[in-house]
């Protein structure tokens, strides 16, 4: 192989979409005797003239025509492969491993993933779902190098990212007993109703990890069980504004309201990881970036 086939391939891409040896000089910001070389070096390499020269424009043989679409594929396979090194060069990811909280708000959430993949081709992401029940204990041993989520308090040797504070209220569908009570309700009302509980694990102690406020639990690691459950009048749960928000708007779902602040908990939004594993270049970008929608949502 010609050792410098890839930058001929490229002067050949560059001459053939602009349509001469001056374009494509301009293009590439070399000399146009450069390119007349580059040429001449890749034709002799084929065995056959790629383009038919013109006084004012070339055009591709039929040969060159048949190679076009390769000889971009192999220029910009070289240039990610370019990239890739220089980023590997600055100390960045190749991977980064996310664990996102059940309740994170999954819109801005996904509008800045759309960015960071538009910027970074060859950083490979991995999402998993998790809560608050395992979280902490994945982040220490190193499941995850970061993680978005909802959360009250943070644990000795995790730092974080603040994005801003939402509150949880208490829901029910317009069916429940307890939609058709006056407002502002108290604990007392919900002690005899079941609540509808997000729980990651059949192992978890539910009286140790839960806001409980009835005696009648109903638990799942599912949220589209827990949406069908509400919506079905089975119980009441807590839950942000926007994931009941199609269901409040059509009215099949009921923001309860309570004289008890702990039934409006509120909730900082942020980024959390390991105070001994900060994340990378490509990671606080990425953290920056969901920050950024977020606070464009609120």
């Amino acid at each position: 192989m010609h050792p410098n086939l890839v930058d001929h391939l490229a002067t050949f891409v560059a001459v053939a979409e602009t349509g001469g040896f001056s374009a494509a000089a301009r293009q590439l910001n070399r000399a146009v005797s450069s390119i007349s070389y580059s040429m001449s070096q890749l034709e002799a390499y084929c065995g056959f003239p790629l383009l038919e020269r013109g006084p004012r424009q070339s055009e591709l043989t039929p040969r060159g025509r048949a190679l076009f679409a390769e000889a971009k594929s192999v220029v910009e396979d070289a240039r990610r492969f370019k990239s890739h090194a220089a980023s590997l060069e600055r100390g960045q990811e190749t991977r980064i491993r996310i664990a996102v909280d059940v309740l994170f708000p999954s819109m801005p959430l996904h509008r800045a993933l759309q960015r960071f993949a538009e910027r970074h081709e060859r950083v490979r992401l991995q999402l998993f779902t998790s809560s608050l029940n395992s979280l902490w204990d994945d982040l220490r041993t190193g499941g995850f190098d970061l993680s978005v989520a909802l959360m009250t308090a943070i644990p000795l040797g995790m730092e974080a990212r603040s994005f801003h504070q939402v509150v949880l209220n208490p829901v029910a569908a317009v069916t429940h007993p307890l939609a058709a009570k006056p407002q502002p309700l108290s604990v007392s009302d919900f002690q005899g109703h079941r609540q509808i509980y997000y729980i990651g694990s059949h192992s978890l102690d539910m009286e140790r990890t839960g806001r409980l406020f009835s005696s009648d639990v109903w638990t799942s690691n599912d949220l589209e069980h827990i949406r069908l459950l509400i919506r079905h009048g089975i119980g009441w749960c807590f839950s942000t504004d926007g994931f009941f928000r199609e269901e409040v708007a059509t009215g099949l779902v009921r923001k309860l309201r309570c004289v008890d602040a702990q039934l409006h908990p509120s909730r900082t939004v942020g980024a959390v990881w390991p105070g001994d594993r900060r994340p990378g270049p490509l990671g606080r970008e990425l953290i920056e970036l969901i920050a950024d929608e977020i606070t464009g949502q609120a």
